[in-house]
């Protein structure tokens, strides 16, 4: 089974309803890499469709693959990152343990062309989850974003 159909299926299995629009959205997000912005989704969607495509149509859409686990919002850089388990790039089995729409991680992102690069590192995040709990702070994203140039862009 393909990344596209294990992410149906397991929507599918926790009850979410997979409309059209929002299978749509799933196929352009599986074709992007890097950052994904919602007005590039929305562009792509205006051009697949012979309707017009609201704007909220194509946020609503990206917020629910999001809640899927399919996506991570991350605000530091205005757009959505592609979750490594989604696409099975963590070289897990994760889809068949759900894994991927419940786990912390550092999100890496390239200023200079767009790459991400997504880290899950547990001992890293236990000792990060310790300091914050000490000072009594609550998170409220379980992922870091660190921006810098990727390795390809620094040679």
């Amino acid at each position: 089974m393909d990344a596209k159909q294990t992410i149906l299926a397991q929507a599918r299995a926790a009850g979410a309803q997979v409309t059209a629009l929002r299978e749509q959205v799933l196929d352009i997000v599986l074709r992007q890499h890097g950052v994904i912005k919602a007005y590039v989704v929305l562009a792509q969607m205006q051009q697949e469709n012979a309707a017009p495509v609201a704007p909220p149509t194509a946020y609503r859409a990206l917020d629910f693959w999001a809640e899927q686990g399919v996506l991570h919002k991350v605000a530091a850089v205005n757009g959505y990152v592609l979750c490594s388990h989604a696409s099975h790039q963590c070289g897990h089995d994760c889809h068949e343990h759900g894994e991927h729409a419940h786990h912390q991680s550092f999100i890496l992102v390239c200023t200079e062309c767009g790459a991400v690069d997504e880290q899950s590192l547990s001992h890293e995040w236990a000792a990060l989850q310790a300091g914050v709990a000490a000072s009594g702070f609550a998170l409220q994203e379980e992922h870091v974003v660190l921006t810098g140039r990727c390795r390809q862009c620094r040679q």
